[in-house]
């Protein structure tokens, strides 16, 4: 293609067919493309979270009332997320990319989507662009995060350009530290006590969540956590945030600390940091934090998303998954205890392994909001107390045995 030194290829994603980097040129030894390689970033793996994104700002501006939405996409590589909310979401979108060639391919994909007038180009460093949003009199309603890697370079600047409120959209792709398994990266970049629990992907999504408030409180800025999910590789975390002191120190009281305990099972987000584990005594439990203690989403925009989900399932790129997904987290969602795998309580019982969805049917008829997880097909999100759920395993077990006591 003119004006690029590299050739191209057209791929359809929902309602937009963009021009990428020939994948095929971008191959591993084992025959996987790696957008890393590609001189500009065009990741497909994304797909499913473009179509979340779009979905959220359809559902996001109709529950608002607003009359006009403006995305700010900092990093926009190929412009294949800044189209699709121009063309799905009806967006004004200002997209930017430090890299002239992914200026010149957004330009040109703006233009063959017929939303050129809707796309707004620039070829600044990110934090530039965040920087000066507001002298060139743009007011953004999402400022759309999607790096690769760390957000945490972004994150201040994108804060401050939201002036009043709006929502900051942050994905995180570092989730070996988030989880635990990089335990001092994890305490460099994200000040917290690291650890690893049996939980590490609610822990990973709540450690952002839980950065970003913070990170909003020291510009006075309260934080409302609308969405947070863990997939396939990523974190992602929709904010609410409002300008205000009082605001900002509210949402500070949503932070914590996760508590796993590896004797007992036991998983839990107590504010402060607990002298042992409440359930077995044992005084060496997992603790990480601070992070974020309050509910996964907002269940009145989840469940505007999962049926907006459902009815734009054959114009989005991965429709079918995304309604799914959304349909399930809205079951889960709101409970704010981390989720329990029915493996690791089965292994320190001595038991075989009960039925997730069986546990989460036997925990509901007992009276406890339970639900299968979306973070693992091995856990199930419970507000049952500790001992419940231990009995509940014993119980559902095809085998019994012997194990730590299940009694409080």
């Amino acid at each position: 293609m003119a004006g690029l030194g590299f050739p191209v290829e057209e791929v359809v994603e929902g309602q937009a067919r963009v021009l990428v980097p020939r994948m095929r040129d971008y191959l591993r030894s084992d025959g996987v493309y790696e957008p890393a390689w590609a001189p500009v970033f065009y990741n497909p793996r994304m797909r499913f979270g473009r179509d979340i994104a779009v979905v959220f700002a359809r559902v996001y501006r109709r529950l608002r009332g607003l009359e006009e939405l403006v995305v700010v996409e900092p990093l926009a590589g190929t412009g294949v997320r800044a189209v699709r909310y121009a063309l799905e979401a009806e967006a004004r979108v200002v997209a930017n990319d430090i890299d002239p060639d992914s200026a010149t391919l957004i330009r040109v994909n703006a233009e063959r989507n017929g939303v050129s007038d809707r796309v707004t180009v620039f070829n600044l460093d990110a934090n530039e662009l965040l920087g000066g949003l507001r002298r060139r009199g743009i007011r953004p309603v999402i400022i759309d995060i999607d790096p690769f890697g760390s957000p945490l370079p972004f994150l201040d600047t994108a804060i401050e350009a939201l002036g009043p409120g709006g929502v900051v959209a942050v994905t995180a792709t570092d989730t070996a530290p988030l989880s635990g398994t990089h335990p001092r990266a994890l305490r460099r970049r994200y000040e917290v006590r690291p650890g690893r629990t049996a939980w590490e992907k609610e822990q990973a999504v709540r450690i952002l969540a839980g950065y970003i408030i913070r990170r909003a409180a020291a510009h006075e800025y309260g934080a409302r956590i609308l969405l947070a999910y863990y997939s396939d590789y990523y974190v992602r975390v929709y904010a609410e945030l409002r300008r205000g002191a009082g605001r900002a120190d509210r949402s500070l009281e949503q932070l914590g600390y996760g508590v796993y305990c590896g004797d007992c099972g036991y998983t839990g987000l107590p504010r402060l940091q607990p002298p042992g584990c409440p359930v077995c005594g044992s005084r060496a439990p997992v603790v990480v934090g601070p992070l974020y203690t309050g509910p996964l989403c907002d269940r009145e925009i989840v469940e505007g998303m999962a049926s907006e989900a459902e009815r734009l399932a054959g114009s989005l790129a991965e429709g079918e998954r995304a309604a799914r997904f959304l349909s399930g987290f809205a079951r889960e969602c709101s409970i704010e205890k981390p989720y329990y795998r029915v493996d690791r309580l089965a292994s320190l019982l001595r038991v075989n392994m009960p039925s997730p969805a069986l546990l989460a049917e036997e925990l509901e008829r007992l009276g406890y909001r339970s639900a299968r997880s979306l973070f693992d097909p091995r856990a199930v999100k419970t507000e049952a107390p500790h001992w419940v759920v231990l009995e509940a395993v014993r119980r559902l077990s095809p085998s019994r045995g012997r194990g730590p006591s299940s009694q409080p």
